[in-house]
């Protein structure tokens, strides 16, 4: 009887040694690389929500950003603030950097590093019209401006003064001004050097933000940042102080699903857009080919995927607006002879549309014009060819079955008046008429029933004497 308890008892102790066990007190990690949208700020609350259910010692977030959305980065930062764990934001490896909403990310958290050879800042807002043309406040006068900030500061141009433009512009820029403020006050951080990132758009090395007081480290590598953090003092936002306790504790990687991978992908606009223009081209092979069907239900998912896609970022009416003029366009170009024009105006409402689709100044999540215009001329092209052959295969006369018998013309073998033989094609037809035809009068086929054809004269005059 012991023995076969043992013998149980042995694959149980295996079965439960395989048990993932959730690491209580260790630190999760979480890697934010790449632009700030929706799918990255939901991942990062899911990872906090994990790490504060697992009760975790710290929250590390590795940035490598751009920027991104401000409604993605709001997201995160409230997340950041709300945390009942202590966050950590390292820019890093060497190379990355934290700019535009990255900077307000990495101001915010309880601790902020950087890696050597990284970079944070130019942080000032952009707005756009249309998404199409950035807008911005024009720099500060210069007393030797260099001929490269000189360009610069042409790139986008600036709003009017009094304008209704440069009134949101101050107030955008006064709100993101008052929370730096705010949050680097409360961290014990230089809310002076931070307002510079965002009024004079300044970027700061690694050493430059640390002797700026924006960051409380410069360090290598993580693991040299959590031996660094062991035994720190942290002021939560709260007033409370919590003491790192870190090293030596595990660390548990927090991956982002497949659904968030997949959903990354598609919320890239150039990735979106070209689904959409492949989709639409696919449905209209299947309309115009029906009976295909492979081309319709691909064609179908490519535009799910892109409505998808789109669905996480702001739509410009007004690029809209011009894809589907862009379609109109295409289909007039063949129905109605224009020599090209409309298809030609078709290629250039698409391309327009496809650049001012996405309502971001953000040129990160803007699409691509080279992408755009690329598209939008193979696409016109392909439509207005398969559509051109499609509308000839319409017009085009029937030549085979019952109606293709109509309108030929033959020669009479015996009188058809009332049943006779006649040659058609080469092939000898019963045949009926309503006058009597003499043998060798060429007549034409009006009608059919069934395998009898009725024939008239070419030559009313060549009736039979």
């Amino acid at each position: 009887m012991t023995s076969r308890s043992s013998m149980l008892g042995i694959p149980l102790a295996i079965a439960l040694s395989l048990v993932t066990v959730p690491a209580r007190g260790a630190v999760h990690r979480v890697v934010l690389d790449g632009t700030i949208d929706p799918i990255h700020a939901e991942y990062v609350g899911r990872a906090m929500d994990l790490a504060e259910r697992e009760s975790s010692r710290l929250i590390l977030i590795r940035l490598d950003t751009p920027g991104g959305l401000v409604d993605a980065m709001e997201d995160i930062l409230r997340r950041v603030l709300s945390s009942r764990i202590p966050v950590a934001i390292y820019v890093g490896p060497p190379g990355a950097k934290a700019a535009s909403a990255g900077f307000f990310l990495l101001v915010s958290a309880d601790v902020a590093a950087m890696a050597p050879g990284t970079r944070t800042g130019a942080a000032h807002p952009i707005l756009s019209i249309g998404g199409f043309m950035p807008l911005q406040e024009p720099a500060p006068p210069s007393q030797d401006p260099k001929p490269d900030e000189a360009q610069s500061q042409e790139k986008a141009p600036a709003p009017p003064k009094g304008s209704q433009t440069d009134i949101l512009m101050q107030k955008v820029t006064n709100d993101i001004q008052a929370f730096l403020r705010d949050v680097t006050t409360r961290r014990g951080r230089n809310p002076e050097e931070a307002a510079k990132a965002v009024a004079e758009s300044r970027s700061f090395s690694a050493t430059e933000a640390l002797d700026a007081g924006l960051i409380d480290l410069v360090v290598g590598s993580e693991a040299d940042l959590l031996r660094q953090l062991e035994g720190r003092e942290v002021r939560r936002l709260d007033g409370s102080v919590t003491t790192l306790s870190v090293v030596d504790q595990p660390i548990v990687d927090v991956p982002m699903t497949l659904r968030e991978r997949v959903l990354s992908v598609l919320v890239n606009p150039n990735v979106a857009f070209l689904m959409a223009i492949v989709g639409a081209l696919l449905i209209y092979v299947e309309i115009t080919h029906a009976g295909l069907v492979l081309p319709g239900v691909i064609g179908g998912l490519l535009l799910l995927m892109a409505v998808a896609g789109f669905s996480f970022l702001p739509i410009s009416v007004t690029g809209l607006l011009l894809v589907l003029a862009a379609l109109g366009l295409f289909v007039a170009e063949v129905l109605v002879s224009s020599f090209g024009l409309l298809g030609l105006l078709g290629v250039v409402a698409l391309a327009l549309g496809g650049i001012m689709l996405v309502d971001v100044p953000d040129p990160e999540f803007r699409v691509a014009p080279a992408i755009a215009i690329s598209a939008a001329l193979a696409f016109g092209l392909l439509v207005v060819f398969l559509g051109t052959l499609a509308v000839r295969a319409m017009r085009k006369r029937v030549t085979t079955g019952s109606e293709g018998m109509i309108g030929e013309e033959g020669v009479v073998v015996t009188d058809p008046h009332p049943e006779g033989r006649v040659q058609v094609r080469g092939e000898y037809w019963r045949a009926v008429s309503p006058m009597s035809l003499a043998p060798g009068t060429r007549v034409r086929c009006v009608g059919m029933e069934g395998l009898t054809i009725r024939v008239e004269p070419l030559d009313p005059e060549s009736r039979k004497a």
